[in-house]
């Protein structure tokens, strides 16, 4: 008896079913869109991440003029490839003894005679990805400079000359950066898992 109430249900199911088909599921109206991986240019490196202790906003300008950096970015925190600039003001071996002599007398006159240094002024350049360098560039050039304590120094404390020096370097590391054969590596594996 209960086989034969089974099977009369089983029927009557599948003849409402043959009767009233399931209704279709509409589509999605928003499809995302696919992602767009953008080319490189032959020689831009790509998006990095921007990190500099001296005239910042003035050196990122700077790189900023070269194709090469054209995907630079102040604030691409996170990114596994970063620029970062680092500076070094060394004393000279005879601007150590002028130094002091001349902070002696500037603090004695109470400003009225500069303060006189002598420093090798070091720029660091370093490409680092995964917080690994890869490429790593150093200039130095020396500066005299003779400083009022009572000025306002909008130059960093380098002076016209040793900040138009800064700036300069920028230029001398695109060109020697579009030579580096580890950038040249990191350049064409970027290109082969992101888009040629």
């Amino acid at each position: 008896m209960r086989i034969l109430i089974a099977t009369i249900a089983l029927c009557c199911c599948q003849t409402a079913a043959a009767e009233n088909p399931p209704a279709a599921v509409p589509a999605p109206d928003a499809v995302p869109a696919p992602v767009v991986i953008t080319s490189l240019a032959a020689n831009e490196l790509p998006a990095m991440n921007f990190v500099c202790t001296l005239a910042r906003n003035e050196m990122f300008d700077a790189i900023k003029l070269n194709a090469v950096f054209g995907r630079l970015d102040k604030e691409l925190y996170g990114s596994p490839i970063t620029l970062r600039i680092t500076h070094t003001l060394q004393p000279t071996a005879g601007g150590k003894a002028a130094g002091l002599l001349s902070a002696i007398w500037s603090g004695g006159t109470l400003g009225l005679l500069p303060l006189v240094t002598s420093n090798n002024f070091i720029v660091r350049y370093d490409v680092r990805v995964q917080g690994r360098d890869i490429a790593t560039y150093s200039y130095q050039r020396t500066f005299t400079r003779a400083v009022n304590i009572w000025s306002d120094d909008k130059t960093y404390g380098l002076g016209e000359d040793g900040l138009a020096w800064l700036k300069s370097t920028a230029r001398q590391f695109a060109d020697d950066i579009a030579r580096d054969p580890k950038v040249a590596d990191l350049q064409r594996e970027y290109a082969f898992y992101f888009g040629s």
